[in-house]
């Protein structure tokens, strides 16, 4: 059985899942609200109040470029990199900066904009970034006057002209929103599965061989369902004889040093009554065979002197009461086997005559 350790009590996670299968959508419903609880708690913080995403906007400028007189051809086209500099030469840099309605700095405006060359060399855009949406504005207008500016001045163009200006708007969140979004998943599943176990637990509505056994001393023989749904669980166990523990304790009295319980039993029901009789040493789950080896064990271990008696009642223990130093059976409720095997019968089946 594949178990995991809550607390004391083992969890037979086989039949928890068996249990929890109608009720995966709570599973499922866990992991939408965690995805959506945690990318919108991080897009709020971050793009709503916070301002980590800035606001973007783009403008579409075209350039017309001068014949060279000496070969009349068009003078070479200026890349991207080429605009950068000029743009963001200290010259027009603080061209720029006078044009400004609003106060930045020099290295706030470069930060601001980035040119950039289309595989058509005569388009040029102008992105233009800021966390503030005037700034924006402000930042793609003197940009498109030092545009023009530059048409004028370079004599490798006849004109610039503006195509397109966009509207400021807001970026598109990166990948931390989605990853997020991911951990909030992850989180949901988890606490769903975790709240549903818990409450099972809590309930009482799971229960299994170990936690049965150790509450009520009762070994599960199996479980009962009613439409799919876990409505008990079927019990069968021995009681312990009348007089047992008090026979038990008389043995010692007089002397018997060791009590070893020998059981085909599930080591479960053995462990429970070895611990209330007050019993030495358990070996559970043995075969008819197994238990003639035990005593085998016992007698090789015995010092000089000693002597293994032993008490049976079923055809089972036959074998081993032969074995024995002393053969003791149960005269009513014991076999006809035991019975002829055994040295000493006890008529009346009271256990508390041994240590007479």
């Amino acid at each position: 059985m594949w178990r995991c350790e809550y607390g004391k009590e083992p969890f037979d996670m086989r039949l928890f899942v068996l249990l929890c299968r109608r009720r995966l959508w709570m599973v499922l419903a866990g992991i939408l609200a965690g995805a959506a609880l945690a990318g919108g708690v991080y897009y709020m913080k971050n793009v709503t109040f916070g301002g980590v995403i800035p606001y973007t906007m783009d403008s579409k400028y075209y350039l017309e470029y001068a014949v060279d007189p000496g070969d009349q051809q068009p003078y070479s086209y200026f890349a991207s990199y080429t605009w950068n500099d000029l743009l963001k030469s200290e010259a027009m840099v603080e061209e720029m900066l006078g044009e400004l309605s609003v106060s930045m700095t020099a290295e706030e405006l470069k930060a601001g904009f980035e040119p950039e060359l289309m595989s058509d060399l005569r388009i040029c855009y102008i992105h233009t970034t800021h966390r503030d949406a005037e700034k924006v504005r402000e930042i793609d207008r003197v940009v498109g006057l030092a545009m023009s500016a530059l048409g004028e001045r370079q004599k490798e163009l006849l004109e610039v002209s503006l195509l397109d200006r966009g509207e400021p708007r807001l970026a598109a969140p990166d990948l931390r929103t989605f990853r997020a979004c991911v951990l909030g998943a992850v989180l949901g599943g988890f606490f769903s599965l975790f709240g549903l176990g818990l409450q099972m637990m809590l309930d009482a509505k799971v229960y299994v061989p170990g936690t049965l056994a150790r509450r009520c001393g009762l070994p599960v023989a199996g479980y009962v369902a009613r439409e799919g749904k876990y409505g008990g669980a079927i019990v069968i166990s021995d009681s312990v004889k009348e007089g047992a523990k008090e026979a038990i304790a008389d043995m010692k009295r007089v002397g018997v040093k060791k009590c070893v319980m020998l059981t085909g039993d599930r080591i479960q029901a053995a462990q429970a009554a070895a611990q209330e009789l007050s019993i030495d040493e358990v070996h559970a789950e043995l075969l008819p065979g197994d238990k003639v080896s035990k005593v085998e064990e016992l007698l090789h271990a015995q010092k000089e002197k000693e002597k293994l008696a032993f008490v049976g009642d079923g055809i089972n223990d036959a074998p081993v009461l032969t074995r024995a130093d002393i053969g003791i059976a149960m005269g009513t409720m014991g076999s006809d086997a035991a019975i002829e095997a055994a040295d000493v019968v006890l008529m009346d089946d009271d256990v508390g005559k041994i240590a007479a």
